[in-house]
């Protein structure tokens, strides 16, 4: 029987979520069910992303937190920005590939979960079918060792089984609260970019009026 071949991508801001899937990603080696070809970060794998096809994986697996306002985790974002890309043209490179996604983060944040939601609706448009219902972990519950060992053991089983015509689900299960992002290809929102470089010119402006005032001051009136 031919082996599964999985690509997990990852996204994290404290190392946590990269912690965890790097052990699922052991642990799946171990057991030998699925074929493990790559364990990458989001960013990482952005510059391939074009290699990301039902001819070198059979499943993606996706682990990622959010950061601030619901953004990608650095060296996130420029993945996140090819999946919004995949998910415009219609071409549905994912195509024949299945998916599963793991969210981790805290409810101290109301958007904690927000990059794993866009991230498992973004693949499935552009192509792949969910083979598992997100999961999504809350680090101040008590009872997430056993709530990952779970979805570890879930995932094996589903992408080893035949794909369904459709998607087990849709991706607003468990939630469905999203809040967009504009990006660009490097990575950040577009509109904090615009807004930083906006805040840059005014503080330039400023201190240019500043150092004027005062060569005028010393020059004509001390």
């Amino acid at each position: 029987m031919k082996a599964i071949r999985v690509l997990i991508v990852w996204g994290s801001e404290t190392n946590c979520t990269k912690n965890v899937i790097t052990e699922i990603s052991d642990g799946w080696k171990a057991d030998g069910k699925i074929k493990v070809v790559k364990v990458i970060e989001g960013d990482a794998i952005s510059g391939e992303f074009d290699q990301i096809n039902s001819s070198n994986y059979d499943a993606l697996i996706v682990a990622t937190s959010s950061y601030g306002d619901g953004d990608p985790p650095a060296g996130f974002g420029k993945f996140l920005y090819k999946l919004y890309e995949a998910s415009k043209d219609g071409e549905e490179p994912f195509a024949g590939m299945q998916h599963a996604v793991l969210g981790l983060g805290s409810t101290t944040y109301e958007t904690y979960q927000n990059v794993p939601r866009l991230v498992d609706k973004l693949i499935g448009e552009a192509g792949s079918k969910r083979c598992l219902k997100r999961v999504e972990v809350d680090e101040i519950d008590d009872d997430n060792e056993e709530t990952i060992k779970k979805w570890s053991d879930e995932v094996v089983k589903a992408i080893g089984e035949v794909p369904g015509a459709t998607p087990v689900c849709d991706w607003t299960e468990p939630a469905d609260e999203i809040y967009d992002k504009v990006l660009g290809e490097d990575g950040f929102e577009v509109a904090q970019g615009m807004a930083a470089e906006s805040s840059n010119v005014k503080l330039a402006i400023v201190v240019a009026a500043l150092g004027a005032g005062y060569f005028y001051y010393k020059k004509y009136i001390k």
